[in-house]
């Protein structure tokens, strides 16, 4: 007895399946988090090492260098770049997508190891390099930006004091909060010793008594305890120096019986530990602002509730000097990105369940497959929780899908049924004889979609996150509806349909319109079968178009979706000082003065000048993102000026993917002077393309700078020690950070030592800059140090070890990722020397990457497909019928999303590997049905004929339902839609073309394979004999 027979003979048993599949989904869904996209994890580490005022040159050359040897023979390294700029050297690692979390581990453990190793830095690195991993680094990318503005009342560092005191520890300790950056806008305060370098020759004080004496007054220690006969006593020591005018006081040195203090060769303040601390500014006005992000687990809806709920709360408390607000929330886009796809799941189910009740002409039958939705869209969230999905946009896209997909099953119960109360049999027989010849092909269809994404489960990288998710949702939803077609749909068509339904005026009336299409079918495919070389020449020649519309549609990772959010990117000319960087970024400030879409212009110079220009909520604008960025260029050409601008898309997917194009320049030989010609060149071909803005060159000598030329040989002879020199040099100029000093209200300032502010700007300061010989002499350092303008370059890169030249550019709208690629791989290579070659990074390594995953995965899924078909019609030749389908449909979806002007991205790609799935579901209806009648003794066109004739009904039921529930998608408008548009566009036209075109073409192939396909059915019926 098979199943559906038990379950029809055994109602509640039936009934308690579906019931307990909707009650452990309804637990499981309240459990599922809520994120954007699924989580994507990329393991990286990086290296970070500072030596303040040294030059690009010596950190690539004395730390970089020394670097890079020491982790050389670390594994499963797919990039590895290292980038030096004054005062800081930076190495980056990316492991490949195969790494496991514990060979990250062991990896991690190996390059401590091997940075610890290095014992040969330079002696003016204070602090050793910092190793970061990728868990330590901080919280996702999904963020939360305050802003506060001082009303009046507190001066700057104390409104800057007040939030890093008062504000970050309670966001800090908000549960699920990963990261608070900030604030931004100002600067740690620190005790400043200015040093008079006169007062210092006249008192014969050099600069290493000065941070000697600093140093020893704030060294913490400890100073044990007292052991007594009856109590012990721990001693607690307290130093003296706890506050500015204790610093002052501090004795450099006697002489004389003179006492000689700090405060009589410097000026001590409290001020900003940065020369040049950021600046930030909201609408115009001077403010300061936190980036608050979520740990990378974390639910971000849920985290930025509870930040929010504390937000109003601080807002209670508050100073009425501050004013604080939250002008950015990346949970609303994440939200309101859902909540599009919650509406597109409404739509579907309203779409599909009338499809079905028009079809099926009563409600009684109707409810058959319309119940499969409900038990179907809610139990799979128990697969979801148990593999550790989340509600994310794709896992959404999979359910809207299976709405169409879940019905298909029930559908095919249903109208098998039909044909038996047809027939004259009572409904009871009709379900139980009309079950058991579909069995099989619910099994086929269910295990063949589910089959297309099995591979996804063997691959990794950013592609296969996300497949993933979205693949695996949707195949656990077709075979829970697979279990109800066999279980839940046999015994409710047992009790409920009726022979009185087919009776019905409106099923007459369906069914007469059905028989009349079904009519026209037969006589046009008897015509075309009959000239099936001729129908399989047109299903050729549209592989071929199918072909062009894929080689002429843009290619990308994934589009921009409408965030809400624009980061606007100044590149300023190498050197500027902050001055320059003031006046111009109120020139880009000027830019949103009149857009009626922008709500918020925040503005922030660290470096160079980055705008951050917040859009009015979705529904509150008439513009796309798209068409505020392209009126913002438009100004910016007329306006801005001497400035590089680049207008983005701030990405709110969290996927850490680069927005820019980036080419890695590499020589094998030493030497910089080719490969600079090399990226000159190189920069220019990216300048002369009309889709690329904002190209830069890193290796460039356009750092100003002045060279030291020092004298040993007079340093000598004139009896000072050469590390005196080199001391006064970095105390003087450099910034020395001498002790912290641990003050009276708690806090920690660093104590800076450093030559006062006016000789600092001075070209003349080494004739005021003194050094005292083994003799006592004042010797000033202008006597054996010279001063050379010089240029340098402003970074030295190196890439995979190799000097590097590094070629970024921003892409404009309107251009795509494979249109530059192409430019690229037609033009680059004769820029470029023997022994030299290049590599792409950023985007469109990026998207190289996913087309290879993709391409992977669908030849997969086609040999898998290929395998169980074989496997469950026991022939080679039956599976090479059913997969004709795919081509068709691909022809459908790709000359779609051309026709709509479309791009093929991660999107389309999920959808065309969907396709796969559901297009080869209605030639294994054909297939399936013609072997039946084949095996009854009828001719192999006679039997096709047949099969085409009682299954078109079927598969246009459910070729309708699945288009229908992909129309909402493709009609989707609002924040994340583009992606929900491109795979509704790919599904619609796919299944249409793909439905149409599997109905002339399968039949006909199953014909002109007759020869082989009757060796092949007696082979099959030998083999069970």
């Amino acid at each position: 007895m098979l199943l559906p027979e038990v379950c029809i003979r055994h109602p509640i048993f039936a009934s308690i399946l579906s019931i307990m599949a909707v009650l452990l989904g309804l637990i499981a869904f309240q459990k599922l988090d809520i994120q954007y996209f699924p989580e994507h994890s990329v393991h990286t580490a990086s290296v970070s090492a500072s030596i303040p005022g040294a030059s690009a040159d010596f950190m690539s050359a004395n730390v970089a260098d020394k670097l890079i040897a020491a982790v050389g023979g670390l594994d499963k390294v797919e990039t590895m770049t290292t980038n030096c700029n004054i005062g800081h050297c930076s190495l980056s690692i990316k492991f490949d997508d195969a790494t496991t979390d514990i060979e990250y581990t062991n990896l991690m453990n190996k390059l401590r190891s091997g940075v610890e190793g290095i014992a040969d830095f330079p002696s003016s690195m204070v602090n050793k390099p910092t190793v970061t991993d990728d868990i330590s680094a901080g919280g996702s990318s999904s963020s939360n930006i305050l802003t506060f503005v001082n009303n009046g009342g507190m001066t700057k560092q104390q409104m800057y004091d007040y939030i890093v005191q008062q504000l970050v520890p309670q966001f800090k300790h908000i549960q699920g909060v990963g990261a608070v950056w900030g604030p931004y806008g100002g600067s740690h305060r620190a005790i400043r010793v200015w040093l008079n370098p006169e007062q210092m020759k006249e008192l014969k004080i050099n600069t290493q008594q000065v941070v000697d004496v600093l140093a020893s007054y704030n060294t913490s220690f400890t100073s044990g305890s007292i052991v007594g006969k009856t109590r012990n006593f721990s001693l607690n020591p307290v130093t003296q120096v706890q506050s500015v005018d204790d610093v002052k006081k501090l004795v450099v040195k006697i002489e004389n019986n003179k006492i000689i203090r700090i405060s009589d060769i410097a000026n001590v303040v409290i001020g900003e530990q940065s020369l040049n601390p950021s600046v930030l500014s909201i609408d115009g006005k001077s403010a300061m602002s936190l980036q608050i992000r979520p740990l990378r687990n974390a639910n971000p809806v849920v985290v930025s509730k509870k930040i929010v709920k504390e937000i109003e709360r601080m807002k209670e408390r508050l100073p009425d000097s501050i004013k604080m607000d939250l002008v950015y929330n990346q949970a609303d886009f994440i939200e309101e990105s859902i909540n599009e796809g919650f509406s597109a799941l409404i739509e579907a189910v309203i779409l599909v369940s009338l499809v079905v009740l028009v079809f099926l002409g009563s409600l009684r039958a109707a409810s058959v497959p319309i119940i499969t939705i409900p038990v179907c869209v809610i139990g799979v969230c128990a697969v979801m929780s148990y593999l550790g999905f989340s509600i994310n946009v794709l896992t959404i896209l999979a359910i809207i899908l299976a709405i169409g997909l879940v019905v298909d099953d029930a559908i095919v119960v249903v109208e098998n049924c039909y044909r038996h109360i047809e027939k004259g049999e009572n409904p009871f027989d009709a379900a139980v004889n009309g079950c058991k010849e579909i069995v099989f092909p619910v099994i086929s269809m269910t295990l063949t979609l589910a089959a297309v994404y099995f591979p996804i489960g063997l691959m990794s990288g950013l592609t296969v996150d996300l497949f993933k998710q979205f693949s695996f949702t949707l195949a656990s939803a077709v075979i829970i509806s697979g279990m109800v077609a066999l279980t839940l749909s046999p015994m409710m068509s047992a009790y409920l349909l009726k022979p009185t339904t087919a009776s019905t005026r409106w099923f007459k009336f369906v069914n007469q319109r059905l028989q009349s299409v079904t009519e026209q079918y037969v006589k046009i495919l008897e015509h075309w079968i009959g000239h099936k070389n001729r129908m399989l020449g047109i299903g050729f020649g549209l592989v071929l178009i199918a072909g062009f519309a894929y080689w002429q549609l843009p290619k990308i990772l994934l589009p921009k979706e409408d965030s809400g959010f624009i980061q606007v990117v100044s590149k300023s000319p190498t050197g500027v000082g902050r001055s320059y960087h003031l006046e111009h970024i109120h020139e880009i400030n000027k830019l949103t003065d009149g857009e009626k879409s922008v709500q918020t212009n925040l503005s922030f110079i660290e470096g160079r000048p980055t705008n951050f220009v917040l859009l009015k909520p979705w529904q509150e604008r008439d513009e796309t993102i798209d068409e505020v960025i392209t009126s913002l260029i438009n100004k910016a050409k007329k306006t801005v000026s001497a400035y590089n601008v680049s207008f983005g898309i701030y990405r709110a997917d969290d996927l850490n993917i680069s927005s820019n194009v980036v080419l890695e320049i590499t020589s094998l030989r030493r030497g910089k002077e080719k490969l600079s010609e090399s990226a000159t060149k190189v920069k220019k071909l990216l300048e002369d393309y009309p889709g690329l803005t904002n190209v830069s060159n890193s290796l460039i000598r356009d750092q100003l700078r002045y060279d030291l030329s020092i004298d040993s040989n007079a340093i000598s002879l004139s009896g000072v020690n050469y590390g005196d020199v080199t001391n006064a040099l970095s105390v003087f100029l450099g910034s020395v950070k001498a002790a912290d000093l641990h003050a009276d209200d708690g806090q920690t300032y660093s104590i800076l030592v450093q030559v006062n502010q006016k000789d600092l700007g001075d070209f003349n300061v080494l004739n005021k800059l003194y050094v005292t010989s083994a003799s006592g002499q004042s010797v000033p350092l202008s006597q054996f140090v010279s001063i050379k303008e010089a240029t340098a370059e402003s970074s030295i890169k190196t890439f995979k070890g190799l000097d590097s030249a590094q070629i970024s550019a921003s892409i404009l709208p309107g251009y795509s990722t494979s249109e530059i690629k192409n430019y690229l791989d037609n033009n680059l290579p004769e820029q470029l020397t023997g022994s030299q070659d290049f590599a792409y990074n950023g985007m469109i390594k990026d998207l190289m990457d996913s087309q290879q995953g993709t391409q992977s995965l669908f030849l997969l899924a086609l040999v898998f497909i290929y395998l169980i078909l074989a496997a469950q019609f026991e022939s080679f030749v039956d599976p090479l019928i059913i997969l004709l389908t795919v081509p068709l449909c691909l022809v459908g979806a790709l000359l779609t999303l051309y026709l709509f002007g479309q791009s093929l991205n991660i999107y389309s790609q999920i959808g065309l590997l969907t396709l796969v799935g559901l297009v080869t579901k209605h030639g294994i209806l054909l297939v399936e049905f013609a072997n039946k009648e084949q095996l009854k003794g009828y001719k192999p066109i006679d039997a096709a004929l047949m099969s085409a004739k009682s299954r078109l009904r079927p598969i246009l039921m459910t070729s309708l339902t699945m288009i229908l529930s992909a129309i909402p998608l493709a009609m989707a408008d609002g924040p994340g839609s583009l992606g929900l548009a491109n795979i509704g566009l790919v599904l619609v036209g796919g299944l249409v073309a793909g439905t149409f075109f599997s109905l002339f073409v399968v039949p006909a192939a199953y014909v002109a394979m007759a020869e082989l396909k009757q060796r092949d059915v007696l082979a099959s019926l030998r083999g069970r004999s």
